[in-house]
């Protein structure tokens, strides 16, 4: 959910400008062809409080949505530095390991890696599920583990190894689920709807210039645009170079490269 790459991500922002601007012009517009020519001094009063109504209500509106979108936005991303943390972690661990077991747990730790960074990056943002390269990754680590004999299963780094596999599995999963968008369509209804609201009332209003009026609203207009666009790109973290990116993993296989040299 979210694979529109750095060029859809443009053609979004430019769109959602120029639709904002042109329902400021249409509010402007019909305004006047609706009001007479000349309209009376208490015109701009009587609408005014309706103006701030509308005003108030929909920004603590924009306002909240924006604040969950962030702290959601930073929690996939902290989720992911997590999840390649534990995974470096995890590879370091095998030090204390068997050669056998140690060479098994490297390649499948690797095998993971490169799928995350790969296909199952792509997956997740499109399918919003994971790739069975990853999941065999982690289910066979599960099953080495589980073949070991008793005296090196107590052992403490098994231990924790364990734990960190336990780990990356919920990690992995949170991952998943944060490729889906979490706004509800009837939020969006909303957002959009008192845009389109606000921005009618504001061609209404009357000032001394109409090209005056019309650049004032139409910097709203503007604002508003940039401010849903925000609300969707910080529900969509995933899918272009602007949001959380597979960099992490990336690193985590320098790192595994390093460990294997010794430094």
């Amino acid at each position: 959910m979210g694979g529109y790459g750095m060029a859809g991500l443009w053609i979004l922002l430019a769109g959602s400008l120029v639709v904002s601007i042109l329902i400021a012009t249409g509010a402007v517009l019909i305004a006047n062809r609706t009001l007479p020519k000349t309209v009376n001094e208490g015109h701009n009063s009587a609408l005014s409080p309706f103006l701030t109504c509308v005003s108030l209500v929909y920004g603590a509106l924009l306002g909240f949505t924006i604040v969950v979108a962030w702290e959601q936005f930073s929690s996939a991303e902290t989720n992911v530095s997590n999840e390649a943390s534990t995974i470096v972690t995890m590879y370091r661990q095998t030090v204390a390991m068997p050669l056998s077991e140690q060479a098994q747990m490297r390649t499948l730790l690797r095998k993971y890696a490169h799928a995350v960074e790969g296909p199952e990056w792509r997956n997740s943002l499109s399918a919003g599920m994971g790739t069975e390269t990853a999941r065999d990754a982690l289910n066979e680590m599960y099953t080495v583990l589980g073949d070991q004999d008793s005296s090196v299963a107590t052992n403490p780094i098994t231990q924790k190894f364990l734990d960190q596999l336990t780990t990356l599995a919920s990690q992995r999963n949170q991952r998943i689920l944060d490729a889906t968008p979490r706004i509800p369509g009837l939020l969006w209804t909303g957002l959009l709807f008192g845009g389109v609201v606000l921005l009618g009332i504001g061609g209404f209003m009357r000032l001394g210039s109409a090209r005056a009026h019309l650049f004032l609203l139409g910097a709203v207009a503007v604002l508003l645009g940039l401010l849903l666009f925000v609300v969707f790109w910080l529900d969509h973290p995933f899918g272009n170079e602007l949001g959380v990116t597979s960099a992490p993993f990336e690193q985590s296989l320098n790192v595994f490269d390093s460990i294997d040299r010794g430094t």
